[in-house]
Order: C-alpha cells, then sequence, then structure tokens
C-alpha cells in the first residue's frame, strides 16, 4: 500500500491515490458503511420532512430516546464480541425500573429521597449478579448463551410480575425527574450525557486494556486465546456481567425517563440492542466490532423510526423494516468474512 501511494506521487496521480486510500479505509471499517447509511437516511428525511425532522426539537427526543438502547447495545456488544449473546437484557432492565422507582417511593414517603443512592447501588449489584450467572452457566456448564440467557429473562419476568402484581407503580425523585426530561444548557439531553459517559468509558475498556485485548481474541479464535495464557472463563463471564451492569443501568435511566417503574416499559429493547450492534458492523460469530460502529446502529434505529412516525408509516412495517435491515447487515457480515 505504502509503495502504491509513492508510485503515485512521483507520477503525478497522488490526489487519485489518496482519494482511494480513504475511499478503501472507509469501506473496510466495519462501521464504515453504518455512518455512510446514517448520513443518507438523515438526508432523505430531512428533505422529506423539512418542518419537523431537522428540527431542535426533534434530534433532541431522537438522543432521548438513543440514550437509554444506546446503553444496553454497549453491554450487548461486549457479549457479542466473545461470541455470545443475552436476551435476558429486557428484564434486567424492566425489574431494574421497577424496583429503582417502588424504593425511591418508599424513601420519599419517608423523607429520605437522597437515598435513592442506596437503591442504585443494589441495582447495579443485581444486574452484574444476573450477568455472572448468565455467564457462569454459559461457561461452566457449556450450554449456549441464547438458552441460558433467555430461560433467565423468563425468570426475572415472572419475578418482576410477582413484585409488581403486574401494575405499573412507584415513582422518581425530582433530580432523577430532571434528569430523565430536561436537557443540559436546554439542548443536550441529560440521558445523552450518561450514555456518552458509558461510551467513553467502555470504548477505553475495548481499545486501551489488556481485557479489551482479551476479548477479541476470544472472539476471533478461543482455542488460540487459552494457548496465550487467556483466561477465556473468566473474561467471558466478565462480559456477561457487564452486560446486566449496563442493563440495569438502562433500567435506571427507563425510570427517570417515564417516571414510574412499568413490567413491560423495556419490552423490544433486547432485540433493538441487537439489532443496532449488528447493524454496526459487530460479527456475531464474534471478535469484530467496535462501540463506535454501535452508536451508529443506535442512531439508524432511532433515525429510522422517528423518521417513519413522522410520515404516518404502520408500525408493523416498521418491524419489517427493521428486520430486513438486520437481514441485510448479517449478510453483509457473511461475505466480508468469506
Amino acid at each position: 500500500m505504502v509503495l502504491a501511494v509513492l508510485h503515485s506521487v512521483v507520477t503525478g496521480n497522488w490526489m487519485e491515490a489518496k482519494d482511494g486510500f480513504i475511499r478503501n479505509r472507509i469501506l473496510d471499517n466495519p462501521a464504515g458503511g453504518s455512518y455512510i447509511a446514517l448520513v443518507l437516511l438523515c438526508v432523505v428525511a430531512s428533505i422529506a420532512s423539512p418542518s419537523i425532522f431537522p428540527t431542535v426539537r426533534n434530534i433532541s427526543n431522537i438522543l432521548r430516546q438513543v440514550s437509554i438502547v444506546g446503553v444496553v447495545s454497549i453491554g450487548m456488544t461486549i457479549v457479542l464480541l466473545v461470541g455470545g449473546i443475552d436476551l435476558s437484557v429486557t428484564y434486567v432492565m424492566a425489574i431494574a425500573a421497577c424496583i429503582f422507582a417502588h424504593t425511591s417511593k418508599s424513601f420519599i414517603a419517608a423523607g429520605f429521597p437522597q437515598f435513592w443512592i442506596f437503591s442504585a447501588i443494589g441495582i447495579l449489584l443485581f444486574g452484574a449478579f444476573i450477568g455472572f450467572l448468565n455467564g457462569f452457566m454459559v461457561v461452566y456448564r457449556n450450554v449456549e448463551s441464547f438458552i441460558i440467557t433467555l430461560g433467565m429473562g423468563q425468570t426475572l419476568r415472572g419475578l418482576n410480575y410477582i413484585y409488581t402484581r403486574g401494575a405499573p407503580g412507584g415513582t422518581v425523585n425530582t433530580l432523577w425527574r430532571k434528569i430523565g426530561s430536561e436537557a443540559l444548557f436546554g439542548v443536550i439531553p441529560h440521558l445523552v450525557v450518561i450514555f456518552f459517559a458509558l461510551f467513553v468509558i467502555f470504548s477505553v475498556i475495548l481499545k486501551k486494556s489488556i481485557y479489551g485485548r482479551h476479548l477479541y481474541a476470544i472472539g476471533s479464535n478461543r482455542e488460540a486465546a487459552c494457548l496465550s495464557g487467556i483466561k477465556v472463563h473468566r473474561d467471558k463471564i466478565i462480559a456477561f456481567m457487564l452486560c446486566g451492569l449496563t442493563a440495569a443501568i438502562a433500567g435506571i435511566m427507563l425510570a427517570a425517563r417515564v417516571r414510574v417503574g412499568e413490567p413491560n416499559g423495556s419490552n423490544g429493547y433486547d432485540m433493538d440492542a441487537i439489532a443496532a450492534v449488528v447493524i454496526g458492523g459487530t460479527a456475531m460469530s464474534g471478535g469484530v466490532g467496535s462501540l463506535t460502529g454501535t452508536v451508529a446502529g443506535v442512531l439508524i434505529l432511532a433515525v429510522m423510526h422517528n423518521f417513519l412516525n413522522i410520515i404516518g408509516a404502520d408500525p408493523n412495517l416498521q418491524i419489517a423494516i427493521k428486520g430486513l435491515i438486520v437481514l441485510t447487515a448479517v449478510l453483509i457480515q457473511k461475505n466480508r468474512s468469506k
């Protein structure tokens, strides 16, 4: 590649070489196509609905929607990188939101609204513990993560219905009401700030830490990772724990946004997270992907939903389109891996 560029400079075709190099870098990057698709989608939506889509209010609403599913998608990316999947995140979110809302209501009634911090810490530990159980059974019982997390999710769903009796309840204090509905400087929703902070933290973990390199190695070739001295079982369990942790955080954010604990309020977040991660270029087989790509996938889904709602499209059509997008992304991944 370097010799080709030098030759182009000598022959006077350096501009063409530069353009070709940039184009190849974009196309070879798994997330590059996602960002191109995102830009094109935004352009189409702005042309089709110039009075609604590009407005500050609408963009702020899109970002607020992106924040919660984005946090779930961070954890899902980590699990997919090691070749797993977690279908329990929806129910971790739901039970986290309900517990947070109900305990916050109790603290408010007792005159100690600031005690929400203890509830939040407990919920985060609970989410990590569920992830630990998922990872432990996947690793040491050698069962597919799809089955384990599906069963765990249904268990949590039943327990949450018992806890809430299937009805919304609880509330959040003034601080979390502001976090869920207001924006920093009146422009950037507070939920987006939380999402961005988590994105930065986990991006550093994946790209700059030894643990992050281990995740990519495990997903690329588990046997080779074992032979190189990587503690595959431990690192894979931690990946599921991080996924459970981010799902619990998303549950607290969901409670802040809707201001109550809704047992069914998180339905569909698992599929949206998986779709976003795959659209963003993370391979279902593991070893390939990035949080930068995941953000692109989350934004594509959010913009698509927003645009289809603006034009009054059938909600069932939105589901079908989402499925087609995921199928297309998976097929593209398959072609690249050949």
